[in-house]
């Protein structure tokens, strides 16, 4: 007994590298490279470092975007000695960036996720489902002219432009798992639908009277998930039988007749 509870404290994490190598698998990264066609020149900027970089610049002291960029690019260099080394500068790594095809970065968190899954297993689970909360929220951009071209107006005509964010976020955990993003104007529960994918078949996800709707049921039901939605009081429900509202506590009731 023993001799087993040293081995797992030997193999317990002791740095954030390795904390990070736990979810960013080798397999991981392969499966996101091979979302996206290999091209055949090998770039200055890889997804890895890219990814690490970035993930770092969280982290990293500094005054200014620059002054992060060289805390994050330092680090990387000297915990990846004998990888090729990325570029140099804040604005080639920003261009790199914004050249990254999306598919690759879905992909990539679809591999953590599995990771989650994989290490965390039933300490995900609440009497058999993984309870998943949803919401949404519309968040205030900067009035630039693109954002302003590319956002479409959500409030009054003076209005800045605005993201709609809906996410799902692990209830036992607290661990935000996936989102989708839109103009202010989308609709919260075509982003839920879109989002099904991203969850477990014991994925039992919890929201507001927003998402109320018999598309979206239907469509978490097929896709054998479970839901637990807040009903609103504008809501019909109806019974096989007649029953007085009065008198009525408990019983089966159909959302759509």
């Amino acid at each position: 007994m023993k001799a087993a509870r040293k081995l797992r404290k030997l193999q317990q994490p002791q740095s954030l590298l390795e904390y990070t190598r736990q979810f960013l698998a080798s397999q991981v990264w392969k499966q996101a490279r091979q979302a996206v066609p290999r091209k055949r020149s090998q770039p200055r900027w890889d997804l890895q470092p890219l990814v690490l970089i970035l993930l770092a610049m969280t982290w990293a002291s500094g005054d200014s975007e620059s002054e992060k960029f060289e805390t994050a690019h330092g680090f990387y260099v000297a915990a990846y000695q004998a990888r090729k080394r990325p570029g140099k500068t804040v604005q080639g790594f920003q261009k790199a960036l914004s050249h990254l095809p999306s598919r690759q970065l879905r992909a990539l968190a679809a591999g953590v996720r599995s990771q989650i899954r994989l290490r965390f297993a039933d300490r995900l689970l609440c009497d058999g489902f993984e309870p998943m909360g949803c919401d949404g929220s519309r968040i205030e951009c900067p009035r630039s002219t693109q954002l302003e071209a590319r956002l479409r107006l959500a409030g009054k005509d003076d209005s800045a432009p605005t993201v709609w964010v809906t996410a799902f976020v692990h209830l036992g955990t607290g661990l935000l798992w996936s989102w989708q993003l839109g103009p202010g104007t989308a609709d919260e529960r075509q982003h839920l639908q879109r989002l099904l994918t991203t969850l477990s078949p014991a994925a039992l996800i919890v929201a507001d009277a927003a998402y109320m709707g018999y598309e979206l049921a239907r469509a978490i039901v097929q896709s054998q998930r479970s839901f637990l939605l807040r009903m609103s009081s504008k809501m019909y429900l109806y019974t096989m039988e007649h029953a007085a509202l009065e008198s009525w506590n408990e019983d089966l009731v159909y959302y759509w007749p």
